[in-house]
C-alpha cells in the first residue's frame, strides 16, 4: 500500500508532485501539533506556561533528520547518475556495433543491424515497462532482450570461425559492453530510497515536529508559524528527495531515448 502511494505520488508532474508532499506533509503536521496538545492536557501541563524544555532539543532532531536526508540524497543522485551513464553507454556499444557490422559479409551484416533494431524494440516495449514495475534483474520478461545480444555473439563468432574476420572481435566486445551496461541499467531501475531510510526521514521529521510543537506550546500563534516554516521547508526536502528517488520513474528521469535512436537507424 504504502509503495503503491509513493509510486503515485512519483508519476505526478512536479508542481503536482510538491503541492501532494506539502498536502500530506501539512496534514501530519497538524496531527502531531493535535497529538501534543492533548497529550500536555492529559498529563496536566498548564498551555499558558512555557515548558522546561531548551531549542537545543529541537537542533538535535533536525540535525539529524537532516544528516538522513542528506545521507539519502547523496545514493540517489548517484544513482541517477550512473543510471545515465549506463543507458548512454549501452546506446554507443549498439551504435559502434552497427558502424562495425559494415565490415561483415552481406548476410551477417543485415542480420546483426536488423538484431540492433529488434534489441532496441524489445528495450522500450519490455524492459522499460518491467523497470518501472521494480522487477529484479532475474526477472524472465528481460530474457527476450538478453536472447538478441546472446544470438548476435554466435552469428558472429560461428563466422568468425568459418572465415576470417578481423572485425569480429571488436563487435563482441561492443555486445559485451552493451551486455554489461545493461545488467547495470536493469540493477539500478530497482535502486533508491530503502524503506529503512524513509522510516528514518519521517520518524526524525515528526520528533522534530513535536519538539518544537512543545517548545512553543505556550504560544499558539507561535506554535503554528514555527510549525508551518519547518514543514514547508522539510517538504521541499521530501520533494527533492520523491523526484530523484528512481532513476527511470517520474518526470525527472533517465530516458529511453539513446536507445530509441538506434530505430532510426
Amino acid at each position: 500500500m504504502t509503495r503503491a502511494i509513493v509510486d503515485w505520488v512519483q508519476s505526478l508532474p512536479l508542481p503536482g508532485l510538491f503541492f501532494a508532499t506539502l498536502a500530506m506533509s501539512l496534514v501530519g503536521a497538524m496531527v502531531i501539533v493535535a497529538s501534543v496538545r492533548i497529550a500536555l492536557r492529559l498529563l496536566g501541563y498548564d498551555e499558558g506556561k512555557p515548558l522546561l524544555l531548551r531549542d537545543s532539543a529541537v537542533n538535535t532532531t533536525s540535525a539529524l533528520f537532516a544528516l538522513t536526508m542528506a545521507f539519502s540524497a547523496a545514493g540517489i543522485w548517484q544513482e541517477s547518475q550512473q543510471a545515465h551513464t549506463a543507458v548512454q553507454r549501452e546506446a554507443n556499444a549498439l551504435e559502434n556495433l552497427h558502424s562495425i557490422a559494415a565490415g561483415f559479409p552481406p548476410e551477417l551484416r543485415d542480420h546483426t543491424r536488423a538484431g540492433i533494431r529488434d534489441y532496441a524494440q524489445q528495450v522500450i516495449a519490455k524492459d522499460w515497462p518491467a523497470m518501472l514495475k521494480r522487477e529484479r534483474f532475474d526477472a524472465k520478461i528481460y530474457d527476450e532482450s538478453e536472447i538478441v545480444l546472446v544470438q548476435l555473439v554466435d552469428a558472429i563468432s560461428r563466422e568468425a570461425a568459418a572465415a576470417p574476420l578481423p572485425v569480429a572481435m571488436p563487435a563482441i566486445g561492443q555486445i559485451v559492453e552493451a551486455r554489461s551496461a545493461r545488467l547495470q541499467r536493469i540493477t539500478l531501475a530497482t535502486q533508491g530510497v530503502t524503506n529503512a531510510q524513509w522510516l528514518a526521514m519521517i520518524l526524525l521529521a515528526c520528533a522534530a515536529l513535536a519538539m518544537l510543537a512543545m517548545v512553543h506550546n505556550s504560544e499558539r500563534m507561535s506554535q503554528l508559524l514555527a510549525v508551518l516554516v519547518y514543514t514547508t521547508a522539510a517538504s521541499a526536502a521530501f520533494f527533492v528527495v520523491l523526484a530523484h528517488d528512481r532513476p527511470f520513474v517520474g518526470r525527472i528521469s533517465v530516458s529511453s531515448e539513446p536507445i530509441a535512436h538506434l530505430l532510426s537507424r
